[in-house]
């Protein structure tokens, strides 16, 4: 089926995606259509495919009612509740007070006691309900293995540091997140380097959306960047080190500027 017979063809309801073989490239479920705001989106995440773009499309009375009813950065699949484990709790730890002084972290970390981990809560975009955790080990030899760990089970979550401000940064970790935040900037961590598709309805209230992963991920870089430049303004900073060792004003230079690579340490 060409292009222009399945948009034509397609039924989706305010707020929906489907993903399909790419009808111009042949990739195999590679191509992704949804109807957000009353427009028609679709893309090929293949890198060497050109095919995307965006056309209106009609909005029925309950499409209207949804997108003006509907609660800003709502997760489109059902929210799993979640509660801290016993093992972690919010406490005084000359440790974690180490830890977070040497990142210049501001927000309140909870604490493994079994495990000796600094933990980074994980709300919902309005900062209201508590959606999982993840951890960093403050022992590293004696984690190694675990550097991170993830107290949820659900695959899709990101971690916002602040959602108010009108530029934010995908970075991979929570750490990086709170420098991009102290830089000036909304920092969202992917706790890893994937961006889910169902996330993407969360960043596109942003002005611009700068994607900073690590220096290994540059072709993660470069596919989240095509995931997102159909949707929103978007540009890729590819680093040489990781912002959460630069103080805030370095990491307000590197994302401010229009340059391809941060400096090295």
């Amino acid at each position: 089926m060409k292009l222009d017979e399945i948009l034509e063809s397609i039924n989706l309801a305010e707020g929906d995606s489907t993903r399909m073989n790419c009808p111009v490239c042949g990739g195999y479920n590679t191509f992704s259509i949804s109807k957000l705001q009353g427009k028609l989106i679709w893309n090929c995440y293949k890198a060497s495919c050109s095919c995307s773009g965006k056309t209106s499309a009609c909005m029925s009375i309950s499409d209207i009612k949804e997108h003006l009813f509907s609660v800003p950065g709502r997760a489109v699949t059902p929210v799993q509740t979640f509660d801290m484990p016993n093992h972690v709790v919010q406490m005084k730890s000359p440790a974690l007070d180490i830890y977070a002084e040497s990142y210049g972290l501001t927000k309140s970390l909870w604490f493994d006691v079994k495990e000796t981990r600094a933990v980074f809560p994980i709300y919902d975009r309005n900062g209201l309900k508590l959606l999982g955790a993840v951890g960093r080990s403050l022992i590293p030899s004696a984690y190694e293995r675990m550097k991170w760990r993830r107290y949820d089970k659900q695959k899709d979550l990101m971690y916002f540091s602040d959602s108010r401000l009108d530029v934010a940064v995908l970075v991979e970790d929570c750490v990086s997140a709170e420098a991009c935040f102290n830089a000036g900037f909304t920092g969202i961590a992917l706790l890893g380097t994937t961006l889910h598709e169902s996330r993407i309805k969360d960043l596109m209230d942003y002005t611009q959306i700068i994607i900073a992963l690590d220096k290994d991920a540059s072709l993660k870089s470069l596919k989240i960047k095509k995931m997102l430049e159909v949707y929103t303004n978007c540009r890729v900073v590819f680093l040489l080190d990781d912002l959460k060792y630069f103080s805030p004003s370095v990491v307000q230079t590197i994302l401010s500027t229009p340059v391809l690579f941060s400096p090295s340490l």
